[in-house]
């Protein structure tokens, strides 16, 4: 299979690095700098480690769009819209598209799927999520992953073709929970990340991951997404890592925020936060009862609205008691 990769970030390097070695992998990224690093086998994200020789760089987007069956979008959920519109100035027509950015459009609260076929409606669309750091996954320490799509031929087809040894692909019908699960759990990353530069405890933290779950299943359900599908990879397994891990960097953007940096200077030493904009888009685009999502709403309020995290926290903590399971 001659696989074509956009965006040579940790994500996408890190999958051109798994996958090229059992296919034809070309990868393309507007920073010629990263390409030049994995042309002289060099992970882009940690130039430490070393990258398979096998992965191409390609420094045309045209000439990659030409030589790729199956298209890995690989880039930020900001930039989706345009880097489809570039592919569909170069011709593109009928694409499979495997996307693996984890967010929501900030001003329409779209997910990726719904762009893709805004903008390409003849095209094969799967999704790839999980609980998955890049680097590790260049480690080639063992890794499960869900994929997901509306052909479901052809996405079974891909699921063997991917599924390398350490990397393990499972098969999710759920398009929108798979979509959501990796969304909504950075926004309930970025909480957790807060209660730790709180200094509030591991309980803290746990009551906050299992919380937040909820409110990704009240969300997840009331845009069709299926319940079960927030108790598996692309829900709780992210959710998790996300959370927890010292490579998240939700977590860590949640950290700064929650030491008393401001978000401004956390944004600049991370860059790229999907929950961010994620948070954005649930609490001003989404019609939900903010009363049901009292994490995420708070963590909308410490970003957008300047509430202290300790004012915040005595917010969540005084809201009247409740039975764990009420709707």
């Amino acid at each position: 299979m001659r696989i074509g990769i956009i965006g040579g970030g940790a994500w996408g390097s890190a999958l051109g690095h798994i996958f090229s070695k059992k296919h034809e992998v070309f990868i393309y990224d507007h920073n010629k700098e990263k390409l030049k690093l994995i042309e002289r086998g060099l992970y882009p994200a940690f130039p430490s480690l070393r990258i398979s020789s096998s992965l191409k760089p390609i420094f045309d987007l045209k000439e990659l769009l030409e030589l790729s069956e199956v298209l890995v979008l690989s880039v930020p959920v900001k930039e989706i819209r345009k880097v489809l519109e570039n592919f569909q100035s170069l011709g593109l027509t009928k694409p499979i598209f495997i996307n693996t950015a984890k967010g929501l459009e900030l001003n329409t609260f779209k997910r990726v799927s719904e762009i893709v076929l805004e903008k390409f409606p003849n095209a094969k669309y799967f999704v790839l999520s999980g609980p998955s750091f890049a680097k590790e996954v260049v480690e080639e320490k063992p890794t499960a992953v869900v994929l997901s799509g509306s052909d479901k031929a052809l996405g079974k087809k891909l699921q063997l073709e991917l599924n390398i040894n350490h990397f393990r692909i499972y098969w999710n019908d759920d398009v929108i929970g798979v979509e959501l699960g990796g969304a909504l759990k950075n926004v309930i990353a970025i909480a957790v990340g807060i209660a730790e530069g709180l200094n509030l405890g591991l309980n803290s933290c746990s009551a906050l991951i299992t919380r937040g779950l909820k409110e990704m299943v009240y969300i997840g359900t009331n845009l069709g997404a299926k319940k079960e599908t927030f108790f598996g990879l692309s829900g709780l397994g992210d959710l998790v890592l996300t959370a927890t891990g010292n490579l998240s960097r939700n977590r860590n953007f949640g950290i700064l925020i929650g030491k008393g940096i401001t978000v401004e200077e956390a944004l600049k030493r991370l860059k790229t936060v999907e929950g961010y904009y994620t948070v954005k888009a649930l609490v001003e685009r989404g019609n939900f009862l903010l009363e049901k999502i009292p994490i995420i709403y708070t963590v909308y309020k410490i970003l957008y609205e300047k509430l202290s995290p300790q004012a915040a926290l005595e917010e969540l903590i005084s809201r009247r008691p409740k039975e764990e399971w009420e709707e």
